[in-house]
């Protein structure tokens, strides 16, 4: 079962923070001591910064970069007080709503014993599942990890508090799925949701992933999952896999070497998508099997194309930056398809 959609309900607390944090300004103390936040608990002479261990040079365009203003040595004590317990409390409210969701959308068929998975897991929609739980492991831990570097923590440890925030979440509901009668605790769900946790680290430390973005995209292409289920057709569905890809967008500049490094778009992006074949899944109503879609498409990074000096208006594109940018795209398997416009 997908962690996807109570990661995206955090998407809002993280859209709060980097708003808060005015990431992309030069970082000196002045800023911080006159951000919204602070000035509510200090009116107390800026100083001079002189140290910070993350630079704005180092952090991209393509980031919410609430580093820029979140070096422990430039935060204020009592300011690190106050934000640490905004922290805590946005996290329990966030955590309580997903939830009562989680409650009523998964888990209200009742209880049973506390059992592991039985290896229907690893045959449930051929594990396109996995990069649900995947991409909401990388969801929340660029969630926490931006809220701990606000609240004045170091980078070296946000990077792990936000793989264990991470892991954390992901246990919590493999935990509640272990009592259900339709699921079970999988081993292979928290791991590869603990693995999403290490995604902030990776981008801080390779210019590569620094550059990337992991995606989701869905398109009602067909009504099928709901059929299959004998259930009303709606909006959406998180376990509706048929019509769901996730994408994994990157700058091919890294990649051909220096000439091409200087002449490639910054904006521009090319993207690798996965998804689940409607024709051959589920021939069981139990949503097993089904061979995977291959998709290839261009792809832009909103953030480097409109370069917003707005810290709010940057923020907004970076939560929108998981979303794919419908382009023409070329699927490679099970058939090959070009599409003039993929969704």
């Amino acid at each position: 079962m997908s962690t996807l959609t109570p990661s995206f309900c955090r998407i809002g607390y993280l859209l709060l923070l980097t708003y808060i944090s005015a990431p992309g300004q030069a970082i000196d103390q002045s800023s911080v001591d006159n951000s919204p936040m602070t000035m509510q608990i200090s009116t107390q002479p800026a100083t001079t910064q002189t140290h910070t261990d993350f630079t704005e040079s180092s952090c991209p365009a393509s980031q919410a970069c609430v580093d820029t203003l979140a070096a422990p040595d430039t935060i204020r004590r009592s300011t690190r007080r106050l934000r640490t317990g905004l922290l805590l409390s946005s996290s329990v409210l966030s955590l309580g709503a997903t939830y009562v969701y989680l409650e009523k959308k998964w888990w209200s068929e009742g209880y049973t014993n506390f059992h592991l998975d039985d290896g229907r897991d690893f045959r449930y929609a051929s594990n396109i599942d996995k990069f649900g739980h995947l991409l909401g492991g990388i969801v929340t831990a660029d969630t926490y990890y931006g809220g701990f570097r606000w609240a004045g923590m170091t980078k070296q440890r946000a990077e792990w508090y936000a793989v264990g925030a991470a892991a954390f979440v992901q246990l919590s509901i493999e935990f509640k799925d272990g009592f259900s009668p339709r699921y079970g605790l999988s081993w292979a769900d928290v791991a590869v949701g603990t693995l999403g946790g290490f995604w902030p680290m990776l981008q801080n430390h390779a210019p590569f992933f620094r550059d990337s973005q992991v995606k989701f995209s869905y398109w009602q292409r067909t009504d099928k999952y709901y059929e299959h289920r004998g259930i009303k057709t709606q909006a959406f569905s998180i376990d509706d896999y048929i019509n769901q890809t996730y994408w994994f967008s990157f700058s091919p500049k890294y990649l051909f070497g220096s000439s091409l490094k200087q002449k490639w778009p910054d904006w521009l992006q090319l993207s690798a998508g996965v998804g689940l074949d409607a024709d051959t899944w589920s021939p069981t109503r139990n949503g097993e099997g089904g061979l995977w879609e291959i998709y290839l498409a261009p792809d832009i990074n909103l953030v480097e194309l409109f370069k917003p000096r707005k810290p709010w208006l940057k923020s907004i594109l970076h939560v929108l930056s998981y979303i794919k940018v419908p382009m023409p795209t070329l699927q490679i398997a099970p058939r090959p398809r070009l599409w003039g416009l993929y969704f």
